[in-house]
């Protein structure tokens, strides 16, 4: 029997039309092939690399960033940042930190960088110099995606360690470094009596130590329990006095919500003079930080301290401090803040007793290259309460101050970073000894972790 199927396939028209079939469906696929191959000739190194990081082929994204040797500066800045990234999913962080600092220090203006480099920083254990970075992210993230890992990045410090430190060294040199009046003479009870040269103004070199430990466990889901130990020490040459103080605290920190913290606790310090007790005391605190907008911070500071002086008893009393201080970020690269302060000491003696305010500017820029500059000046005008018994007269200061602090993060010295501050003070009394002005310069070694 014939079957009808087999003959029709069978006939030359038929078996000419599935020829031509097959040869179209070899052509198409060829064509495709070519095409594929052509596409990949044509992608740029930073997608071919992108899409072999996707596929989990880290080496080979590696190799072909190695063999890509861009000239244009957006090119250049894409292959660190693919390299960077590629290296931190490999957890080769002590290798992707040197690019994320470099591309921080050329592109101050991407919010996304800074971040990177601050989880790479927290990977690595400095968590100090990570809250910096991902603190001024949070402020100039300009996307909410960036925000909420610049929040979260700050989140990882709080639980992967419960301790943090900072140790720093200065070298200072200072025209008037025991802030001593410029007068040759000075007037008691209406006699005029000459200033003995050595309790002028004089300049002198000194050195300045700060170091800090604190272990902040965590006591519950929100809550920790901060102690800390701070201490300041600064000798210089010739006739200034040494001095040192030390600070400790315990203080519970409560985060209300990811925006508002709040802290209250104890504190005691203790500080010497010329390596001789002067005073101590304890203390309360209370602090609030608050971020009130995606782009600014609040921070609120109370204190109050007992101070009992060793050879003073006329200057024992309490001494209130309230602190108002705001950031806004003006830009990724540009902060500015404000800052207002109340101080108010009660002593034994009406004529040591005083009432001082303060109001501050400043502003932080971030400048391409890695440079970071701060720059403050505040005003500061203090009462006394009564007449000092040798002047006859109330006494009432004027201060005004600038500060210029420069540092640059892609310099380190063994974990430490190089930092500049020049300082220029002067005050304004209406008793003359205690009227003067100061120009300090100094270098100094910081290291946080």
């Amino acid at each position: 029997m014939t079957n009808a199927f087999s003959n029709n396939l069978g006939c030359p028209g038929q078996r000419l039309t599935w020829r031509w079939l097959w040869i179209l469906a070899l052509l198409a696929f060829f064509v495709g092939l070519f095409a594929q191959t052509a596409r990949a000739q044509t992608q740029s190194p930073y997608a071919t690399a992108t899409t072999l990081a996707a596929a989990a082929r880290y080496e080979e994204a590696l190799r072909v960033l190695q063999n890509w040797s861009p000239t244009e500066a957006a090119s250049r800045e894409q292959k660190t940042w693919a390299r960077a990234v590629i290296l931190r999913q490999l957890g080769r962080h002590d290798d992707a930190l040197p690019l994320l600092e470099d591309l921080v220090a050329r592109r101050p203006d991407i919010p996304r960088f800074r971040i990177a480099l601050g989880e790479t920083l927290t990977a690595l254990g400095q968590t100090e110099r990570a809250k910096l970075h991902l603190e001024e992210s949070r402020l100039a993230a300009e996307t909410e995606a960036d925000r909420t890992r610049a929040a979260a990045g700050l989140g990882a410090i709080t639980n992967k360690s419960d301790w943090s430190g900072r140790l720093s060294f200065s070298a200072i040199n200072s025209s008037n470094a025991a802030q001593r009046t410029s007068a040759q003479t000075i007037t008691l009870l209406g006699t005029n009596f000459v200033i003995n040269p050595t309790a002028r103004k004089q300049a002198a070199k000194g050195l300045q130590v700060q170091a800090g430990l604190t272990f902040a466990p965590r006591i519950g889901p929100r809550t920790r329990l901060r102690t800390g130990l701070s201490a300041e020490a600064r000798y210089y040459s010739k006739s200034v006095p040494t001095d040192v103080k030390l600070r400790a605290e315990t203080t519970l920190v409560f985060d209300v919500t990811p925006s508002l913290s709040i802290e209250g606790g104890v504190t005691f310090s203790r500080r010497w003079i010329d390596e001789k007790p002067y005073s101590q005391g304890p203390g309360l605190a209370f602090a609030m930080t608050a971020f009130p907008t995606q782009r600014s911070r609040l921070d609120l500071i109370a204190m109050l301290d007992r101070v009992i002086h060793d050879r003073s008893p006329g200057l024992d009393g309490h001494q209130g401090t309230g602190l108002l201080s705001y950031t806004y970020a003006l830009s990724p690269q540009l902060h500015l803040n404000g800052l207002l302060r109340a101080e108010r000491t009660d002593a034994a003696l009406a004529s040591a007793s005083s009432t001082a305010l303060e109001a501050g500017i400043g502003a932080t820029m971030m400048l391409t290259g890695g440079m970071r500059m701060g720059l403050t000046a505040s005003y500061r005008g203090t009462a006394y309460d009564a007449a000092a018994p040798l002047f006859a007269k109330t006494r009432y200061d004027r201060q005004t101050r600038a500060t210029l602090r420069a540092s640059h993060s892609k310099l380190q010295i063994n974990g430490f970073t190089p930092e500049l501050e020049v300082q220029y003070t002067k005050r304004t009394s209406n008793i003359v000894i205690y009227s003067y002005d100061e120009l300090s310069a100094s270098v100094g070694l910081t290291r946080r972790f």
